[in-house]
């Protein structure tokens, strides 16, 4: 079978965005930031025979990068699993520096190679993306977010898009690894596992779940076991800190209790007083999402539909999402066919700075205007939605 290449336009600017990126990483390489150093400073914990539950420790971690790195970057371990101090630990024989550089140039060809198989994906379905969309994927605040400060959802990404081109492609095997790292590595693409199950997709959410499971039987001899069971209530605590409800974290959760809860710091002015919904409602909205994206998705003539549902359902139920976890908005960006007007929308929500949305409106009513990325991430669930109700057999 003949298989459609993408366009000139669109190869043209695939290339010009892949030079910016790489700038842009090369630039960076330089810079000790908050972000990687995480992954970093975990890595070498987990080598030293030194990662235990003092990690969920801010203040100890914090000491712990600042003696790393030498500089007075501060950072913090939690909400993540044990599993994630796997990220750089190809890196830690390399200096802090040396190694932020290497990680930041293959975070970037991964996401680069994610991309580009969408790309091709669409090219074979004779429905090629739009250079504007393409330039929206791989431009967005989001991705030059990662790129600064070193972030790991550039790799996230690429594991994503991989596990979506391979499942869309049959390779269930391989798509189920794929998920499997991101569900180890960053506990993300929950939303995705529980589509295969719905799709009794049997293969792939056995490979994912074997992979992870495997990877967290892998490193529990080097680790303190306890911090395992320390985990979850760890989230549980880091979720209910007064400083979630900062409007940098876009997430429903954050946004329900900015303007429900009042804390002396992190939130003088609410809108109203409504703590006894904060927690409540926004569980309540997420899992009402889920619940419909599973019985559609169980429906879905094409599988595009159900895995954009999935990607965007993976970031909106995380309990703490900030600008760099929406590099994953490529995904559906990539799967689903947008109008022009839809296009427009999603992008202006994904592009607008930060600072004039979420840093200018933090009082009463007004912070509803302080979620532009969580408004587009909505609003991709819901056209996946409409897409998977409008192609059901």
């Amino acid at each position: 079978m003949k298989v459609n290449a993408p366009g000139h336009g669109v190869v043209l600017a695939g290339m010009i965005a892949a030079m910016l990126l790489t700038g842009a990483a090369i630039f960076s390489a330089g810079s000790v930031t908050h972000g990687f150093v995480s992954y970093y400073a975990a890595s070498r914990l987990l080598v030293g025979g030194e990662l235990g539950p003092t990690a969920y420790d801010d203040r100890w971690f914090g000491e712990v990068v600042q003696r790393i790195t030498a500089s007075s970057v501060r950072e913090i371990f939690i909400p993540n699993p044990p599993t994630m101090s796997l990220m750089a630990l190809p890196l830690v024989r390399l200096d802090p520096q040396p190694a932020r550089a290497v990680w930041l140039l293959a975070s970037v060809v991964a996401f680069i190679a994610g991309i580009a198989a969408l790309v091709r994906h669409r090219a074979r379905q004779r429905d090629a993306l739009s250079s504007p969309v393409l330039l929206l994927m791989m431009l967005a605040p989001a991705v030059f977010t990662n790129i600064r400060i070193g972030q790991g959802y550039l790799l996230v990404a690429g594991l994503f898009a991989a596990a979506v081109v391979s499942l869309l492609r049959g390779r269930d095997r391989v798509g189920g690894v794929c998920l499997g790292l991101r569900l180890a590595l960053k506990t993300s693409g929950v939303a995705l596992a529980v589509l295969l199950l719905a799709r009794k997709r049997w293969t792939a959410l056995r490979s994912a779940i074997v992979t992870a499971i495997g990877l967290a039987i892998a490193i529990t001899p080097f680790i303190d076991a306890q911090m395992w069971f320390d985990y979850l209530l760890q989230v549980r605590a880091y979720v209910d800190r007064p400083a979630s409800s900062v409007t940098a974290y876009q997430t429903t959760l954050g946004l329900v209790r900015h303007l429900c809860v009042a804390d002396p710091q992190w939130n003088p002015t609410p809108a109203a007083n409504c703590a006894g919904i904060a927690f409540v409602l926004p569980t309540l909205i997420v899992g009402a999402a889920t619940m419909l994206t599973v019985f559609l998705g169980m429906r879905a003539a094409r599988p595009e539909p159900w895995l954009a549902a999935a990607a965007s359902l993976s970031v909106l139920s995380l309990p703490a999402v900030a600008e760099p976890h929406f590099v994953l908005m490529a995904i559906p960006l990539a799967l689903l066919r947008l109008s022009m007007a839809e296009t427009v929308l999603i992008g202006a929500l994904l592009i607008v700075p930060m600072e004039w949305t979420a840093e200018r409106f933090t009082t009463g009513w007004s912070s509803l205007l302080a979620y532009p990325r969580l408004y587009a991430a909505w609003g991709l669930w819901a056209i996946s939605v409409r897409q998977m109700w409008t192609d059901r057999p």
